[in-house]
């Protein structure tokens, strides 16, 4: 059966937020200063406009003006994506949310290295790229999603993938993030760590710094390093 038209806007004006890049650099305004084709768009926010965080207002009033900007066959080709997505479960929706969430929370020089790298994969005859498509479809699934680390973490983390096979699925975007955010000294203190322990100090490592709070993460490495 055929979605309702106002259903479907809801749904559409949601995905809006959550999926289109954001512009930077537009700074968050009032509801009465906003132009009435984006006040359109964001009228399911226009009552709590005012009380959201001004970083909210900035990226909802960002989005809207790209979808504004859009001609209508972009805007035909978004909300065929936009319907996909919603017909996917939920899980697989929340995988895409995170993906995008790592993607964003790449640097622009490392977002940079991996656009470069997908165009030398398609500027590659077909039959290379098909061996290179069959050998990543080889590897596990946590070797598939280095990326999100960015190419330099994801390069460091790859030796150390096998100490950490076994973390439990739900665990695994945070312990990834955490691993990310780690400086760079940090993390050469915590692959020799991580080598010298036993599969369980190195689980309770994870979960330590899991707990820990980020800016006390590097001093905790440091102090369980001391002590091996």
């Amino acid at each position: 059966m055929r979605r309702s038209e106002p259903r479907l806007r809801r749904r559409l004006r949601g995905l809006l937020a959550l999926a289109l890049l954001p512009a930077v650099g537009l700074a968050a305004v009032p509801w009465t200063a906003l132009d009435p084709a984006l006040r359109e768009v964001l009228a399911p926010w226009r009552s709590s406009w005012n009380a959201l965080p001004e970083p909210a207002r900035a990226q909802l009033a960002d989005n809207a003006r790209r979808w504004a900007a859009m001609t209508p066959a972009e805007r035909a080709a978004y909300r065929t994506r936009a319907e996909a997505f919603a017909e996917l479960p939920p899980g697989e929706r929340a995988q895409l949310r995170g993906r995008y969430a790592d993607w964003e929370a790449l640097e622009p020089a490392e977002r940079q290295r991996l656009l470069d790298t997908e165009r030398a994969y398609l500027a590659l005859p077909e039959a290379r790229r098909e061996a290179l498509q069959a050998a990543f479809e080889a590897l596990d699934p946590d070797a598939r999603t280095a990326w999100r680390l960015g190419p330099e973490v994801g390069q460091w983390f790859s030796g150390l993938r096998p100490l950490f096979a076994f973390v439990p699925v739900e665990e695994r975007d945070a312990t990834l993030e955490m691993l990310r955010a780690l400086p760079p000294e940090t993390r050469e203190t915590f692959s020799g760590l991580a080598r010298r322990l036993s599969a369980s100090q190195r689980e309770a490592l994870r979960r330590d710094l899991l707990a820990a709070e980020p800016d006390a993460r590097a001093a905790l490495v440091r102090s369980r390093a001391g002590g091996q």
